[in-house]
């Protein structure tokens, strides 16, 4: 057990996380498949987990709002060495800010490794399907950003009207 870690982050962080090179996975993952095929592989992964990890912390704090939540999760992924997030929900849309990713490229499955998650994590606390919008890595601060949204489909249908 390590010592200053929240016993939710511990709990979430030993179900899921062991140490590994996640850059060099994500490169042989899409040099393996392909980086569409990876995306796509690593998006559907790192969605249940998200999922997951939002439905732990409702579980652990039923009052908890969706800033809450995503707060909490943020923690625990500082924990996770992952990057430090800074997230903040606007409207049904998810603005992250990652200082320190473990990885800095944005395509393939290193794309889906950084960001489905929160794609997962919205769906569980918003209802619906969210994909990865915009998103850049500046070098020289080395920072990610990015925009979770909701999935286009569902904003086409949305808008549709039933006939009458």
């Amino acid at each position: 057990m390590v010592e200053g870690i929240p016993s939710f982050a511990r709990e979430i962080l030993g179900r899921r996380h062991v140490a590994t090179d996640v850059d060099a996975l994500c490169h042989h993952l899409d040099l393996l498949v392909g980086t569409q095929v990876a995306e796509v592989i690593m998006n559907h992964h790192q969605v249940r987990l998200g999922k997951d990890g939002a439905a732990f912390i409702r579980n652990q704090n039923p009052g908890a709002g969706p800033t809450e939540v995503i707060e909490k999760l943020a923690e625990v992924w500082r924990f996770s060495g992952i990057g430090d997030v800074k997230a903040r929900l606007v409207g049904p849309e998810l603005e992250l800010t990652i200082i320190d990713p473990c990885v800095k490229i944005t395509e393939g499955s290193a794309k889906s490794f950084m960001f489905s998650y929160w794609c997962g994590v919205l769906s569980n606390i918003l209802g619906g399907e969210f994909e990865v919008g915009h998103l850049a890595y500046d070098s020289r601060q080395d920072v990610m950003k990015g925009r979770i949204v909701q999935h286009k489909t569902q904003l086409i249908s949305s808008q549709l009207k039933p006939p009458q």
